[in-house]
């Protein structure tokens, strides 16, 4: 496996399956391989974290019996299908993803949170493993995950 050139990652994102090369069922050595040594390591009981700044990631695993499992990766660039998601308000961002659950064949559906710390609403669509994080209408993180739907 190669390992990613910062200066020609990719940040596509193909939803149930990978991000920028990271695949969401990559081990944790697969991933450490392929993006090298974080600038940062964080680890408790139920997670363990990867910081890079350089690439604008950062990446959780999940503990699950002993084993790290459920990668979730947080970004400050995506693209999808040639556009960075950072370009778009959120009403432009929710008619994107109603047309991603329309092609997939799912039923529209999402949670919203109030984050009143942070002055935010957090977004989850569960079904194709994205959480969006708004600031009034402007896209302020991305999360990703492997989607309950596949």
């Amino acid at each position: 496996m190669k390992k990613i050139n910062i200066n020609n990652i990719k940040y596509n994102f193909e939803i149930g399956k990978s991000f920028a090369g990271i695949d969401f069922g990559f081990p944790v050595k697969k991933a450490l391989r392929l993006l090298g040594k974080p600038d940062k390591t964080y680890k408790d009981k139920l997670s363990l974290y990867f910081q890079y700044n350089n690439l604008g990631l950062y990446l959780t695993y999940e503990k699950e019996q002993k084993k790290w499992t459920d990668l979730g990766i947080q970004t400050d660039k995506l693209i999808y299908e040639g556009n960075n998601w950072y370009d778009y308000n959120k009403e432009k961002l929710l008619k994107i993803i109603e047309t991603i659950y329309y092609k997939k064949k799912i039923d529209f559906d999402f949670d919203i949170t109030k984050l009143d710390y942070f002055d935010e609403e957090q977004y989850n669509f569960y079904e194709i493993g994205v959480t969006l994080f708004f600031n009034k209408t402007k896209l302020t993180n991305i999360a990703l995950s492997k989607p309950n739907y596949f």
